[in-house]
């Protein structure tokens, strides 16, 4: 009897085994390192903010596991022949609150985007859309725009130029619909769990504010079939903690594009095998505010530029294969033929630096206070350190540096209340227009640096009517070298995507361009 028992017992726990390699469990936790800067469509600049804000909401296109964009709210496009009308057919669709998503939902949100008393910092990608600009400038009304709800289920684009990426362009959080209804009774409806209407395939279900927000999958979205995850917790965390409970099993995933891996881990994270290295269509840089002293000349712009070492940053601080930058342009574009300067030439930027203390009446005893700012966290901390030693070195300047939280730097940004910022800019798309445009307009939403140039402008509305690759790139080349030479920002390496994931995480759809998606995302038991 005792060893029919002892057999008995081993065939069930053998059964459970079998059991449990073939579930899938339901929820998938991740960190998102603090409380997002806004998960309303129309507003929202970071990676953070877009990412969630794509669990929550659906457009008229969605990136694909194969990075490309495929329909979502639209069942159908018609395009005109010259390539500047587009038509898009809607499918029957739900907000979570049941009230059925239409055109007039899409117009309502792009009307308020191109508002000009309306903060959107990404109202620029809708400058493509006829006198989408000019709206946004006041100069037209909304109704000389080239946006129409035909009827509750046709939409019409008119644009200014015939683009070749504008169904990547409509998968962005700035192109979502959003219901006016909700929008008007509630003003804050973005800040709430409680008011937060979405039509994605996820809902939030609990927000507690700078601790964690869960999400649940939503039942009523066009295409649950195809969603299996059931949950999402994401978790708010510094990058200490969140690495200590990935490795406790607390958590799935660490890292990019969320969030930040510790720098002393990835040695032991790369020895381990853990570590997962993936190309990553973004820049880091410091803006400067052309307008504040001591930064309105493009020599003191570059003297802090060429003093920087960026092959001691990528070697020693990030250590995650990231590439020195002396461009905007990731070299993955193909514009850049040379390097622009070279890397970390204390001679010629002492050198610039004196002659544009000269140029200014300044001397170094004279020259006003300068600070650095960045977001909170070790990665930008060490960052902000080494190049505060290297200014201090090669130019006799020292730098203070302010850390502050996630929301405060993009209030002070938007307002320009900074001399020098820690930043970054990551493809929506994968075209140099994409990074250059950011710099068109002085008064463009991400711009931030109070820059503007008139030949800059010019060269990219080339670009605008040119299809040819060697003639655009020779256009952005010339653009990419008047920022250079004028340095409204400080380049210092072109990202890579750096995180560790548990190997049951199954169907997230990680891209280049740093989108996370969840939607064809499940998670496996094994034993």
């Amino acid at each position: 009897m005792r060893l029919l028992s002892k057999g008995f017992k081993l065939l069930l726990i053998l059964l459970v085994c079998v059991s449990c390699s073939s579930k899938t469990r339901e929820a998938l936790r991740m960190n998102i390192g603090g409380e997002p800067h806004t998960l309303d469509p129309r507003k929202a600049r970071e990676l953070q903010s877009m990412t969630l804000i794509k669990i929550f909401f659906e457009g008229l296109t969605r990136i694909n596991p194969e990075e490309k964009a495929e329909l979502a709210m639209a069942e159908k496009v018609d395009v005109s022949e010259d390539g500047k009308i587009y038509t898009f057919y809607l499918r029957k669709g739900v907000w979570n609150t049941g009230s059925q998503v239409t055109a007039h939902d899409f117009v309502y949100a792009w009307s308020k985007v191109l508002d000009p008393h309306f903060p959107s910092d990404q109202a620029f990608q809708m400058f493509v859309i006829k006198n989408g600009r000019a709206c946004k400038e006041g100069k037209v009304l909304f109704e000389q725009v080239g946006i129409k709800a035909l009827d509750d289920q046709t939409l019409e684009i008119e644009l200014e130029h015939p683009i070749p990426y504008f169904l990547e362009l409509t998968a962005l959080p700035v192109y979502f619909p959003v219901p006016d209804k909700i929008d008007e009774s509630h003003p804050h409806w973005d800040t709430d769990a409680q008011t937060l209407v979405g039509n994605g395939p996820f809902m939030i279900t609990e927000w507690k504010h700078t601790d964690h927000l869960y999400a649940v999958k939503n039942p009523t979205y066009w295409d649950a079939s195809h969603v299996k995850l059931k949950k999402i917790d994401f978790l708010m965390v510094n990058e200490d903690t969140e690495l200590k409970m990935y490795e406790r099993g607390e958590l799935d995933w660490a890292g990019s594009p969320l969030s930040t891996l510790p720098v002393g881990a990835i040695k032991d994270l790369k020895q381990q095998g853990q570590l997962q290295v993936k190309p990553f269509l973004a820049t880091y840089f410091f803006r400067t505010n052309v307008e504040s002293e001591p930064f309105q000349h493009p020599l003191m712009r570059k003297a802090f530029a060429l003093a920087i070492k960026r092959s001691e940053i990528v070697e020693h601080v990030t250590q995650g294969g990231q590439v020195p930058a002396t461009g905007l342009l990731p070299p993955s574009l193909g514009v850049q033929q040379a390097p622009y300067f070279q890397d970390g030439d204390k001679a010629v930027a002492k050198a610039t630096f004196e002659e544009a203390l000269r140029t200014e009446g300044l001397t170094l005893e004279t020259l006003p206070a300068i600070s650095l700012m960045y977001i909170a966290g070790e990665r930008n901390h060490l960052i902000a350190q080494t190049v505060q030693e290297q200014w201090r070195n090669a130019l006799g300047v020292n730098v203070h540096l302010h850390a502050v939280e996630r929301k405060v730097f993009y209030d002070r940004l938007t307002k320009r209340n900074f001399q020098l910022a820690a930043g970054s800019w990551t493809a929506d798309f994968s075209d140099s227009m994409n990074f250059l445009e950011i710099f068109k307009f002085k008064a463009g939403g991400s711009n931030n640096t109070a820059w503007e140039n008139l030949r800059y402008r010019e060269l990219l509305d080339q670009a605008l009517d040119v299809n040819d690759f060697q003639q655009r790139r020779k256009i952005f080349q010339e653009c990419e070298s008047i920022l250079i030479q004028e340095m409204p920002i400080i380049p210092l390496f072109h990202y890579t995507l750096v995180y560790a994931s548990k190997q049951n995480v199954k169907g997230v759809v990680l891209s280049h361009l740093g989108g996370l998606d969840f939607k064809w995302a499940y998670m496996e038991v094994y034993n």
